[in-house]
């Protein structure tokens, strides 16, 4: 099992070294803006609101799926450091970060855990949306690995608990908000 893991790690160095080769200026700033925490947050949420205004419903199922969904990746992304409290690429491989690096530990990548579990409970609840919040998310994860904060298996862990959790929330409310065989008048809440 050690010696599995230690290739994991092996070839996640190598695929953060390979991907800090594809720097650029303008990449970074645009990556740089899409990491900032009111990114994978308030603007992933807000995509909600926008859903359930479009939807006219008078409750906004979509928002309050997304934002619960974005708290509870956030604490369970806390424990998760804390419990593993793996070192980020600029101290664990004296890699070169282009953003302030982040006090807390580097497994999983809460930027990508909560990017994903707003926009995995968006995609359920508003299937119009569902490509570009999911594009975003995504574009969040990668960033983070980019602007070397983080290695490739913090986002990717972080992208699949994230989803479960978007997922896991969304899933049940979906007949209440989103029937595609529904009149839309019977769509509202």
């Amino acid at each position: 099992m050690n010696d599995v893991l230690q290739f994991l790690v092996s070839v996640d160095h190598d695929a953060s070294r390979a991907t800090s080769e594809l720097r650029s200026e303008p990449a970074t700033a645009v990556l740089g803006l899409v990491s900032a925490w009111w990114v994978k947050g308030p603007l992933l949420v807000a995509a909600g609101w926008c859903a359930d205004l479009r939807g006219r419903r008078v409750l906004p199922l979509i928002a309050m799926a997304a934002t619960v969904s974005f708290l509870i990746a956030s604490a369970l992304n806390a424990g998760l450091k804390d419990l593993i409290d793996r070192s980020r690429p600029p101290v664990e491989m004296g890699f070169d970060a282009l953003v302030g690096l982040p006090s807390s530990p580097s497994f999983p990548s809460g930027h990508a855990m909560t990017a994903f579990a707003t926009a995995a409970a968006i995609a359920v609840l508003a299937p119009r949306l569902r490509w570009p919040v999911l594009a975003l998310a995504a574009l969040i994860g990668f960033s983070r690995i980019y602007l070397g904060v983080h290695f490739w298996l913090d986002v990717l862990v972080g992208t699949v608990l994230g989803a479960a959790i978007g997922v896991a929330l969304a899933w049940p409310l979906r007949s209440r908000c989103c029937g595609r065989e529904r009149p839309a008048t019977a769509a509202m809440v």
